[in-house]
């Protein structure tokens, strides 16, 4: 039989916090199972799990910055990919950005895609 882990096993397991074993199984990175209220895990599909992050799935470990092949950096967290981009703005601007943001209570996202389009027309 295959030795059976908690929540609080994985994490020390894991040498991390339960704060974020936790979210390492509610992204779905890690194979778990619900028993009732309580999480439980075979401790060999966590081995597994740890040699495919440095492994060939390097490129999918999650909350990784990494470049693909055109240089630019990417990362996944929770089975979506995030993409950076580089802004055509100072850090004067982008503060000016944020601050706006912070004052007419909207999302920072809105304004940097209003932004973006007001520059691609220029």
């Amino acid at each position: 039989m295959d030795e059976v882990l908690t929540l609080e096993e994985l994490a020390a397991y894991l040498k991390v916090s339960e704060t974020t074993a936790y979210a390492l199984v509610r992204s779905g990175d890690i194979p778990g199972r619900k028993v009732g209220r309580e999480w439980r895990f075979l401790k060999a599909r966590v081995v597994e799990w740890l040699m495919q992050a440095g492994g060939e799935d390097m490129e999918q470990q999650s909350g990784v910055v990494q470049r693909d092949e055109h240089g630019g950096e990417y990362k996944v967290e929770g089975g979506r990919e995030y993409v950076a981009m580089w802004l055509p703005l100072t850090r004067e601007e982008k503060a000016a950005q944020l601050d706006k943001a912070a004052r007419e209570g909207v999302n920072v996202s809105e304004l940097v895609a209003d932004y973006l389009k007001r520059w691609a027309q220029a």
